[in-house]
């Protein structure tokens, strides 16, 4: 009986009732691992139902919230630096007060993989979910912002309400004559960038930028920026940026080329949230110049939002430090590495 086990092949012919039976079993065992079911998977009754029947169900059993009591959910920061890590892309976390009664019960995630990743769209569509990532330029290639790859591989993008992107901007000012245009070919560089990983974003309501400046002169030597040069700065995100940021808001997906009535219920279907009203849209700007004694040429924040008054309160005070440093008011999850995989 134990060869019988092992050797499936040769007994699948004239195998009694007993053997027929283990043979069954080890086949379900070999399709579970094939497939990265868990084993009671294969069994679940509400997986036979059709998948819009089962959100409806998973519905019930979630948290309840309204726009203004959704869960604040936050990715990890995603650095430029973390490019061949082998990471986990499932990684969320709570922010600091997010009540218990509103968190996912962790019993509902451990039925099986497929269930859990519906259980976890329906909860993210019902939520404040903020994807944290760096954007970064080096002082060797100041024309092209650098971003991990891994962003695009995050199962939670369609319903991603509320990015924040944090810029490391380097420049060296080899001709100062020709500093605007300089500026305009890296915003462009920024902008395409930044299209790059909104693109699968159908449900934006706020985009914020925290850009720490890092400039110096061709000989080397540290240019503080002043705030004359900070307000040329705004103007030219103002003529190369804002139109497109403001017509990411209007559109519930950057890609998208439907109707607009299509559109708009593709937007509901990616956030039970996402307001269509972007009469109180628009850009809005923090600047500060540098702070003595530091390498640090200047900072700015820019607020991209739906609701721009409302989205500027939280900020305040200052939430970058003059020594390269953001500050980050909630606890960022860690990344996790993929599960069978090798560093």
């Amino acid at each position: 009986m134990e060869v019988a086990d092992k050797t499936l092949s040769m007994l699948s012919v004239g195998s009694n009732d007993d053997l027929y039976i283990r043979r069954q079993s080890t086949l379900f065992r070999e399709l579970e691992m094939l497939l990265d079911l868990n084993p009671r998977e294969l069994s679940s009754n509400l997986l036979a139902l059709p998948r819009e029947l089962r959100s409806l169900i998973l519905e019930y059993v979630l948290p309840e919230a309204t726009r203004d009591t959704r869960p604040e959910l936050h990715t990890n920061l995603w650095g430029a630096d973390m490019i061949h890590e082998p990471w986990r892309h499932d990684v969320f976390g709570y922010g600091r007060q997010v009540p218990k009664v509103q968190r996912l019960h962790p019993n509902l995630l451990l039925v099986n993989k497929q269930l859990r990743n519906e259980l976890l769209a329906c909860y993210f569509r019902r939520s404040k979910l903020t994807l944290h990532a760096e954007l970064r330029n080096s002082r060797g290639n100041n024309w092209h912002f650098d971003y991990s790859p891994h962003i695009l591989q995050l199962p939670m993008l369609p319903c991603v309400s509320h990015v924040r992107f944090y810029v490391e901007w380097n420049y060296t000012i080899s001709n100062p004559t020709a500093r605007i245009d300089d500026q305009v070919r890296m915003t462009k560089d920024l902008i395409q960038a930044m299209d790059t990983l909104l693109n699968p974003l159908e449900a934006v309501e706020t985009i914020e930028l925290s850009i720490l400046f890092f400039w110096k002169l061709r000989s080397g030597k540290f240019y503080p920026l002043s705030m004359q040069d900070l307000f040329d700065l705004e103007n030219v995100f103002k003529a190369n940026a804002e139109p497109r940021w403001l017509r990411i808001l209007h559109s519930p997906s950057p890609s998208s080329s439907s109707s607009s009535a299509t559109a708009a219920a593709a937007a509901n279907k990616k956030s039970d949230f996402l307001s269509p009203d972007t009469h109180s849209a628009g850009v809005g700007y923090k600047l500060s110049s540098e702070d003595k004694g530091t390498e640090q040429s200047g900072g700015m924040e820019i607020f991209v939002s739906r609701d721009l008054e409302e989205s500027m309160r939280a900020r305040r005070k200052s939430s970058a430090d003059f020594f390269g440093n953001y500050e980050i008011a909630d606890p960022l999850p860690h990344p996790g590495y993929e599960h069978g995989k090798m560093i």
